[in-house]
């Protein structure tokens, strides 16, 4: 699918720009948030979001973009996948932003010169802050089990901050010396990798598995199956929410990774596992690359070749949500 014409370049020098409209964001303003799919220019990034049911009823990812996080030079990339429901990935999107802000650490963050640390400490503490009211929250809604993975990336000029829970992924294309290439920014938790097992183990959790794949279930699963019960496990093992299964091993710590961005990066993508489960880093970057090239929407194009995947292996695929930032030469 074609692109639109990257919607709207903004200006730093003038803090009332807005957009039209035209690009579907209903005249929003220079300092609010994005929710939906879109493609649009900012001052030195270009943003595209696409996302797709996949082969379920319904939508669980959530997304958030702040792209003026108090001045120009600050952005916010947010994308939460849901499971069981889509009730903790959409309250974590309600809630993450005024918790990041509300931080101790933002102080440090918001002046023209951001400490890396703090970069870090806010993320780590906006993410405790966050998950603590959604457990309140489904504690309030008797909802035991519903949770959502988490990558949630601060954008401050050269610096790229990201923080992660789960199995949603993040990654950093570059092109150096004629050659493209990939870093992870993130690493799944699951649930039977050494670490993680240990520490849902010597909680009393259960590490089962399942059609191939390691679940994360509580000490009480069985006791609850007896019980006429219907308990879930989930096939990672840090996340926000899932308020029955965090006193048994499921964390919501975050991994932290801040990279110095250079000239040789292209391209940040973020995806929920619609997208990772049939499209390694490397494809990703390529593809999203190959459509920028030939003035198409990066993140459709992603979303169409995993929906391709899923019909060339005779599945059906997951809900899947995918952001590319692509970066401006001269980024330095």
């Amino acid at each position: 699918m074609a692109s639109k014409a990257w919607a709207a370049e903004t200006d730093p020098s003038d803090p009332d720009t807005s957009w039209d409209g035209s690009d579907g964001s209903h005249g929003m303003g220079w300092d609010q948030v994005i929710y939906d799919p879109m493609d649009c220019q900012f001052y030195t990034w270009q943003l595209a979001i696409a996302q797709n049911l996949g082969g379920r009823r319904t939508q669980e990812d959530r997304l958030a973009v702040c792209p003026c996080l108090g001045d120009w030079n600050k952005a916010f990339f947010g994308l939460w996948d849901g499971a069981v429901d889509d009730f903790a990935a959409e309250e974590v999107r309600k809630l993450f932003l005024s918790n990041l802000i509300a931080s101790s650490a933002w102080a440090k963050v918001s002046n023209s010169n951001p400490d890396p640390e703090a970069l870090q400490d806010c993320l780590r503490e906006a993410i405790q802050t966050t998950d603590q009211e959604v457990i309140r929250l489904c504690r309030d809604t008797q909802n035991h089990y519903s949770s959502c993975t988490g990558v949630m990336t601060l954008w401050t000029g050269t610096i790229l901050t990201v923080a992660h829970v789960g199995d949603s992924r993040a990654t950093l294309g570059y092109v150096e010396d004629g050659l493209v290439g990939y870093e992870q920014l993130t690493s799944d938790h699951k649930p039977d990798l050494p670490d993680e097992r240990r520490r849902i183990e010597e909680a009393g959790g259960i590490v089962a598995l399942r059609n191939q794949a390691a679940f994360l279930r509580g000490g009480d699963f069985e006791e609850r199956k007896a019980r006429g019960e219907t308990p879930k496990g989930l096939q990672y093992s840090r996340a926000f929410g899932g308020k029955d299964l965090k006193p048994y091993g499921l964390s919501s710590v975050p991994d932290v990774k801040q990279v110095t961005l250079e000239a040789k990066h292209k391209v940040l993508i973020v995806a929920s596992d619609g997208l990772w489960d049939v499209c390694p880093s490397e494809r990703a970057v390529h593809v999203a690359l190959d459509a920028a090239d030939r003035h198409l929407d990066p993140a459709q194009a992603l979303v169409q070749h995993a929906l391709a995947e899923n019909r060339c292996l005779q599945r059906k695929a997951d809900n899947v949500t995918v952001l590319v930032v692509l970066f401006s030469e001269g980024l330095n």
